[in-house]
């Protein structure tokens, strides 16, 4: 899937050059960056599939990230003890996570919130951005997780399209002026279509009833962060993916999905 991912991915660049003309340069560029972007996101998702210690490894650096930026929500200085903190904390945590351990994954929980009882935010960014995102990781078999991160990613591409062709009912435009009910509609119905003929073509295991709730609860997650970030004037969560924004804005939809996928998997 991911190789399938990569192909598209070139061939869209392709496509992109062939009607740069008929586009503004300003939006050629932002596409071109999209797409470099995506190709990064996409190689290093095949590098965090060679085995699952790469994966959690994976998954420990989009925490660690995750996590300074959420910070900036409630204007809380990054400093070098709150770095060290952050490093540990997820050590131990994607420790307990490889091992299956659910006590050191309390323990855990219990210490960060007897060390920050006076900082809740920052208790409540740690739960966000480790436990809630990297449940995922949980999971032992790396081509589940892969095939629903896909099918996730798929999801906000499917409602961006969906949005800007389609798109004329705001949802909720105070906090997202973008999202609109036919984006919401339409990435359901491709991203459920989509798993629908993975599923029956190319044998991946897909539980569709699921689908559609994934869908939407991964946009649940995108507006999530879209309203934290509508609280302290911010466009984007930050700048480390061209074309994209910061870590949190390209895996907002993982926040409330990959609990999800977990109890999925585990049904």
């Amino acid at each position: 899937m991911l190789i399938a991912m990569l192909i598209v991915d070139i061939l869209a660049l392709i496509v992109l050059f062939f009607i740069r003309k008929k586009i503004s340069e300003k939006k050629f560029n932002n596409i071109v960056q999209r797409i470099f972007t995506w190709f990064i996101i996409i190689m290093v998702f095949i590098l965090g599939s060679i085995n699952r210690i790469y994966m959690l490894v994976l998954f420990g650096i989009i925490s660690i990230l995750s996590f300074k930026e959420f910070l900036q929500f409630n204007y809380i200085k990054y400093n070098n003890k709150l770095k060290i903190y952050n490093i540990i904390i997820n050590l131990i945590f994607y420790t307990g996570i490889y091992f299956k351990n659910l006590y050191i994954l309390l323990i855990l929980f219990f210490l960060i919130c007897l060390r920050f009882y006076r900082k809740s935010f920052i208790i409540f960014a740690f739960f966000i951005t480790s436990y809630l995102i990297g449940s995922i990781s949980y999971i032992d078999d790396l081509n589940f997780i892969i095939n629903y991160m896909i099918l996730i990613e798929l999801n906000d591409v499917y409602q961006y399209i969906s949005g800007n062709i389609f798109g004329k009912r705001k949802i909720i435009p105070k906090i997202s002026p973008n999202k609109t009910v036919e984006g919401l509609i339409g990435g359901i119905i491709l991203t459920t279509l989509t798993a629908i003929l993975l599923k029956y073509l190319v044998k991946i295991d897909y539980q569709i009833l699921f689908i559609s709730f994934i869908s939407l609860i991964g946009f649940i997650g995108d507006i999530f962060i879209s309203y934290l970030k509508r609280r302290v004037n911010l466009k984007d969560s930050g700048n480390l993916l061209l074309g994209h924004g910061g870590i949190l804005d390209r895996v907002d939809s993982l926040i409330f999905t990959a609990p999800l996928i977990l109890l999925i998997f585990k049904l």
